[in-house]
């Protein structure tokens, strides 16, 4: 008993003395590492207390604590050589140090505790199975103590002293059945320690433990001892948990029992791999993956995460995206984890961060809450990828369609700028044939055939007019927005125009041409220029798709309420399966090898769109190929009116004008020709070549009328009408602009300018008459 009491006073010093060395060796640390660990000073102690209280009970680790906090307060907490401790941060350090010191010492004492409960229970268990054993053998015997031992789940043996087995239950007969064990090995009267001993000496790592265990329990230096181990059996392994406890009574030196685990190892060997196919999972998962708890703090992150994270990795966990990241990433990062949490399915955003390199990536983001079993939120999970690729190509693509746009805004300004160019040169030409009309029909001889001439220009440039102004409507064209100048004209002459426009092509290709055309007007609301480009296209490719020296017919009549017109020939014809689409945008039909011809690319589909603008239809007809084609057009026709307007020369010849006209336009034909059209009319007429000079003469020559062009160099037409408008003589002139513009593109700015009137070049008969009609009421009043 003596020997015990010394035992025990000696193994307490020794236990104290290794709480104060690990003290000092935490104080060691804490000098070595000051720098490392200035943000947990308390660090190295709380090893110290950790390892006092695993080694031993709660009196050393209790001392640990003590004297870790004795020292960090003297030696490492402000002021130094001091236990008055002045920084309000270290009396936090110090108390969460002693309150954790504490935890862990009553944490170590109640396992400390379950494990005497535990040893006491099997112990109790044992003693208590001992008694009854005992009890039944003294009361019937060895029989009922054999059956309360097989009635146990356990495989129970009883040795003594020596290890000698005593008794064993029938669980442990059964299981050396089972596996081949031979009865004198496990049963009565076997050694069951040497047994041990032998698996030992042969290099069982188990069978050594087991050994050490049971003799330190039979030499009465513990109470109880327990282990796992595994067994190889026929079927495989199995695995037991081995539990030994003292048994003082009698002979019987010890209870010991085995259980099969083999179950509960599986499912933890179930679990250990689930887990480390998870980590794999994560490890290898190219994107980015992370969980954090119901407080923001990281508790996992994958190491796509973390190579993305600017701080290291061991600062990650336990900390929130505002301690990581800088403030604009936190918070959208916050603000995505709110609406995650708030969402049932989760969120997927797009989220920014700018990464250790500098650069700005972007991150397709889902993220979703983690619930616990009861569905309370407890914290959020996510997974991301890098699209700052697919960004940057989205950001491309943005750019290349703005200056797709833009290439389309300049190709509009520059049919616009193209079509005003034509129209200078086209100004004088019809200016020129203005007089020349007037001069031929003053003239007696060769008047008919001048006048005829005349008329025919004069159709063919108006023709032209109608083309360029196609081109300052190019977008309302490609839309299929296209305005008509819709009047009552007289079929027969839009057929004689459009055969003008088309015997060039027609001769050049040695065709025979008929056409029949009512003498009696055959009347129709249409735009003449559009059902003249029509019929024009059909004859075109009626040419165009007939053999050399073929022949070609256009003939018109009325039938009741509608103008029916049919051009056909005898070229190669259309192909069945192609009379269906024949009408269709973009179709193109192979009729013979070397036979498509360019043109302006208005084609049978704008054609069509024209007729059905106009109320009619249009068909084609064909045998097959070589069998020509056949084109019907029908348009409603309209009664004929009972006088004809007269002819728009003579018109402006009866028209006489004692007005005073300045026309100021830099292009010296142009206003040249202007000049000579209008004193036809009698107006007298002044011209001046620049803005200057137009200002200039406007005092002097003091007009009713001023034909002012707006695209005129160094001072253009809307500064010149200014100036004009500044003058007294100028506030009551008519100012009219002259421009190769569209109307809707400047008609604003010429009003602001102090414009009244704006007229498109080359100005039409029409619009001058009405522009000297107004002027001369005006002068009237």
């Amino acid at each position: 008993m003596n020997q015990d009491a010394e035992k025990r006073v000696a193994q307490r010093a020794l236990d104290y003395g290794i709480a104060i060395l690990a003290v000092g060796i935490a104080a060691a640390v804490r000098v070595k590492l000051s720098d490392q660990l200035q943000s947990q000073p308390m660090a190295p102690f709380f090893l110290a207390v950790l390892f006092a209280a695993a080694a031993s009970e709660a009196g050393p680790a209790l001392l640990a604590t003590a004297l870790s906090a004795a020292i960090a307060a003297f030696f490492f907490m402000e002021p130094v050589g001091s236990f008055m401790i002045a920084l309000p941060g270290d009396h936090l350090r110090l108390a969460i140090f002693i309150v954790i010191g504490l935890g862990i010492v009553a944490l170590t004492q109640a396992k400390t505790r379950a494990r005497k409960r535990e040893v006491a229970a099997q112990i109790q268990l044992a003693q208590a199975q001992a008694d009854e054993i005992a009890q039944a053998a003294r009361r019937e015997g060895a029989t009922l103590l054999g059956g309360i031992l097989d009635s146990l789940p356990h495989q129970i043996a009883v040795i003594d002293q020596a290890g000698v087995i005593l008794a064993v239950n029938e669980p442990w007969k059964r299981f050396a059945r089972e596996n081949g064990f031979a009865p004198s090995a496990t049963f009565l009267g076997m050694n069951y320690l040497e047994a041990i001993r032998g698996a030992a000496a042969a290099g069982d790592r188990f069978a050594s433990k087991a050994f050490e265990g049971l003799r330190v329990l039979l030499a009465g230096e513990r109470r109880a001892f327990t282990m796992e181990y595994p067994c190889q059996t026929p079927e495989g392994t199995l695995w037991f948990v081995m539990n030994a406890a003292r048994a003082d009574g009698g002979a019987a030196a010890a209870v010991v029992s085995h259980t099969d685990i083999t179950e509960r190892k599986r499912a933890e060997e179930g679990l250990r791999e689930s887990e480390e196919r998870f980590a794999s999972f994560m490890r290898h998962l190219p994107g980015l993956a992370w969980i954090k708890d119901h407080e923001g703090r990281y508790t996992y992150a994958n190491c796509a995460a973390f190579r993305v994270f600017p701080v290291p990795r061991e600062q990650v966990y336990g900390k929130t995206d505002e301690e990581i990241f800088d403030a604009d990433a936190a918070r959208q990062f916050r603000c995505h984890d709110g609406e995650a949490r708030e969402s049932k399915s989760g969120i997927t955003a797009i989220e920014t961060l700018k990464e250790t390199d500098g650069v700005v990536h972007h991150f397709l983001v889902s993220k979703f809450a983690i619930a616990d079993s009861e569905g309370a939120a407890k914290g959020t999970g996510g997974v991301a990828i890098d699209v700052t690729e697919r960004e940057e190509a989205e950001k491309r693509l943005r750019e290349a369609t703005e200056k797709l746009r833009e290439a389309d805004a300049y190709k509009d300004e520059f049919l616009a700028t193209l079509a005003h160019e034509l129209r200078n040169p086209l100004a004088p030409i019809r200016n020129a044939v203005h007089v020349l009309r007037h001069d031929a029909l003053a003239a007696s001889s060769k008047r008919d055939r001048d006048a005829a001439l005349l008329s025919m220009v004069e159709r063919q440039v108006t023709h032209l007019v109608r083309l360029v102004d196609d081109l300052l409507e190019v977008s309302r064209v490609t839309r299929g927005k296209i305005d008509l100048r819709k009047q009552r004209v007289d079929l027969a002459d839009i057929l004689r125009q459009a055969i003008d426009m088309s015997k060039p092509m027609i001769d050049a290709g040695g065709h025979v041409f008929e056409a029949d055309i009512p003498d009696a007007p055959l009347i129709v609301e249409g735009d003449c220029v559009r059902l003249t480009q029509v019929f024009a296209n059909l004859l075109n490719n009626a040419a165009k798709y007939t053999e050399h020296g073929g022949w070609i017919s256009l003939a018109a009549e009325r039938l009741g309420a509608e103008a029916r017109i049919v051009v056909k020939d005898n070229g190669v014809g259309i192909p069945a399966e192609m009379l269906p689409r024949v009408f269709d945008l973009f179709t193109q039909i192979d009729r013979t090898l070397g036979r498509a011809q360019g043109g302006l690319g208005i084609g049978l589909a704008l054609v069509k769109h024209l007729i059905l603008l106009h109320g009619g239809s249009i068909e084609a007809q064909s045998e097959g190929l070589g069998q020509g084609s056949a084109f019907i057009v029908r348009l409603p026709a309209l009664s004929a009116p009972a006088a004809e307007a007269r002819e728009q020369g003579a018109a402006f010849d009866t028209m006489r004008t004692s007005l005073r006209i300045l026309v100021i336009d830099d292009d010296r034909d142009v206003a040249d020709s202007q000049k000579a059209l209008l004193e036809i009319s009698g107006a007298s007429v002044r011209v001046a070549y620049s803005g200057a000079a137009g200002v200039a003469a406007l005092s002097l020559f003091k007009p009713d009328l001023v034909l002012l062009d707006l695209g005129m160099p160094e001072m253009d037409g809307y500064e010149t009408a200014q100036r004009i408008r500044a003058l007294p003589e100028g506030r009551s002139v008519k100012l009219v602009a002259l421009t190769g513009w569209g109307r809707e593109q400047v008609f604003q700015r010429a009003r602001a300018a102090g414009f009244d009137l704006q007229i498109t070049k080359p100005a039409s008969l029409e619009a001058l008459g009405e522009a000297l009609e107004e002027t001369a009421c005006l002068a009237q009043r």
